[in-house]
């Protein structure tokens, strides 16, 4: 198998939900990274499937890291209806402070692409991390996202000299598949999966370079998906309010791009 140069790099992903990582399963097994995720993925069901990621990450080698499951998808709504901007600069912070102490060369995460508010909030609070380390330590990493929901090979023309493409071999393919077919919890996105893209959904990957900061109003439709499947879980009674882009997530990448470092960070930052 070739080895190739960014397998000689320190990775952190960062990503909204466990079982993301699937999509880019074999990236993992390579690069081992260290793995952040901002909730358990029990969204209206109160049921965790944190449990199967680190059982995955057992198995590929890769670390989880401090902030890991921390909230229910609930609570995470919560915060963005509430536009708690001490949460997210908090965390912003914290994801700061794990790519430092990481010494990672690159981030990667889930892409903007207005299926899942968690999924836009989990890449606005990465960049916003990047440019907050870039600005305490002089280095400007690398950042890829990927296609949580989108066909696993796309790429757009000007982003594939840069990008990073795995075509995982046969055996590779079928630890994969295995691990997919032991996550619980994922059947119906699985399944989604592979009405939308069939058996390939799974097979090649693709890590794009970012290029976007906080202003993401561009890269999707309008509305964005989440408004019309959050309206219908609305009616069903999981949740009190839907959650908008323009009414929500515009506002809070607005005060995320004006939001000051926080002292007692740069402090901490400086005495190392």
């Amino acid at each position: 198998m070739t080895r190739h140069p960014w397998e000689a790099l320190r990775a952190v992903l960062v990503i909204a939900h466990p079982g993301h990582e699937l999509r880019i399963h074999h990236w993992l097994e390579r690069a081992r990274p260290l793995i952040l995720v901002l909730t358990d993925g029990s969204g209206h069901t109160d049921c965790s499937r944190l449990a199967a990621t680190t059982s995955l990450l057992e198995k590929v080698g890769a670390m989880p890291g401090r902030l890991y499951g921390r909230f229910s998808d609930r609570q995470l709504y919560e915060a963005i209806l509430a536009a708690d901007m001490d949460l997210f600069s908090g965390l912003i912070e914290e994801i700061a402070e794990n790519l430092a102490r990481a010494g990672a060369d690159y981030a990667v995460g889930d892409a903007v692409e207005g299926f899942n508010p968690t999924h836009d909030l989990c890449r606005l609070l990465l960049n916003a991390a990047l440019n907050r380390h870039a600005d305490l330590s002089g280095r400007h990493l690398r950042n890829f996202d990927f296609l949580v929901e989108g066909a696993p090979q796309r790429c757009p023309a000007d982003d594939r000299t840069d990008a990073i493409f795995l075509d995982p071999a046969d055996a590779a393919y079928r630890r994969k598949v295995a691990a997919v077919q032991r996550y619980t919890g994922m059947s119906a996105d699985v399944t989604r999966l592979l009405d939308n893209f069939g058996p390939e959904a799974f097979r090649a990957e693709c890590l794009r370079p970012v290029r976007y900061g906080l202003d993401i109003g561009d890269r999707f439709a309008h509305p964005p998906y989440y408004e019309g499947y959050g309206a219908q879980q609305v009616a069903a009674g999981f949740y009190d309010e839907v959650i908008r882009f323009r009414r929500h997530i515009a506002p809070l990448a607005d005060q995320l791009m004006e939001e000051p470092l926080q002292s007692d960070y740069r402090a901490h930052r400086r005495a190392r």
